[in-house]
């Protein structure tokens, strides 16, 4: 039997992110305490962050190394909503990264289990694409007797990367971040016929219509909707004459549409990407979505429409 190389042929230059779903609490030591041995022999540093009892788990099993970890903090204070909690995240990430050639992570997303907290799929989605530089290695912690299987499908289509039994190995269930994110964002249907619609040429205007969209609906959410159609129309302008912004209400839900007639998005992931530090730095689509509920995205070279939703 070949031995045990818990990040295979990872060589710490690069992003590597690893699905590990566990059944018992066996699997996990196994899996686990190897993983975080080996970053403390190299010299990594080493996070930790998971639920009471795999910490406690781990804690038993690792003795006095566990002193020796960067980290070893509760996965339930983190969640802050999607977008909060990755933002956080990414500024962990950034200062680790001015300190530590390379790192790894160990990190159990218990949110997974709530139904506010399933959006994190998008985000797992998401980092194989704006973290593939970053030199560490994401090994995420799924527990089979907590997670329904929707959420491990999931899993399963957002992690490059599985174990296979003495190293990790490609997982088959892969998909590319964009084809992801379109199965899961709301379906797009056809407007509704009684949608109002304006043609706004400034950002000015475009907030005048989304203040009377919300205002008529449901006026506790104006100060989420003005400020996330007026970036979507910033952007719009950008490339085009004209935004159009349309709005109808389905059922408890007002949906909100920006579209222009502009050359189409170079990346659909934008929403779930954290903007850049630099105050000059695109941050859009990552603003509006993070005033939204959901989002879905129409895009081709003949242009775009992007559609916000609102819950009550």
């Amino acid at each position: 039997m070949s031995a045990v190389r818990p990040t295979g042929d990872w060589d710490g230059t690069a992003f590597a992110h690893e699905a590990f779903v566990f059944r018992t609490d066996q699997e996990l030591i196994d899996r686990v305490v190897p993983f975080v041995l080996e970053g403390l022999s190299r010299g990594e540093p080493v996070l930790v962050v998971a639920g009471e009892r795999v910490r406690t788990l781990l804690a038993e099993d690792l003795g006095p190394d566990v002193r020796r970890l960067a980290t070893f903090a509760a996965a339930e204070t983190w969640w802050q909503g999607g977008h909060r909690t990755l933002h956080a995240y990414d500024r962990d990430l950034r200062a680790l990264q001015a300190v530590a050639p390379t790192w790894r992570l160990a990190a159990e997303p218990t949110w997974l289990a709530r139904d506010d907290g399933r959006e994190w799929s998008r985000f797992e989605a998401v980092a194989n694409r704006c973290y593939a530089s970053l030199p560490y290695y994401s090994l995420c912690l799924h527990d089979r007797q907590r997670l329904p299987e929707s959420v491990l499908d999931a899993v399963a289509r957002t992690h490059p990367l599985t174990w296979g039994g003495s190293g990790p190995v490609p997982e088959p269930a892969y998909e590319d971040p964009e084809r992801f994110l379109r199965s899961v964002h709301p379906a797009w249907v056809r407007r509704p016929a009684g949608a109002s619609v304006a043609a706004v040429t400034t950002p000015r205007e475009a907030r005048r219509v989304a203040s009377a969209a919300a205002g008529d609906w449901w006026p506790a959410r104006v100060g989420d909707v003005v400020p996330a159609v007026h970036e979507l129309v910033v952007n719009a302008l950008r490339v085009s004459a004209f935004a159009e912004v349309s709005s109808w209400t389905d059922g408890g839900t007002l949906v909100v549409e920006v579209a222009d007639a502009g050359p189409g998005l170079p990346d659909e992931t934008l929403g779930y990407v954290p903007p850049p530090a630099s105050p000059d730095g695109a941050r859009g689509m990552w603003l509006a979505w993070s005033l939204a509920d959901d989002a879905a995205v129409d895009t081709h070279p003949a242009g775009t429409a992007v559609r916000l939703f609102f819950h009550r």
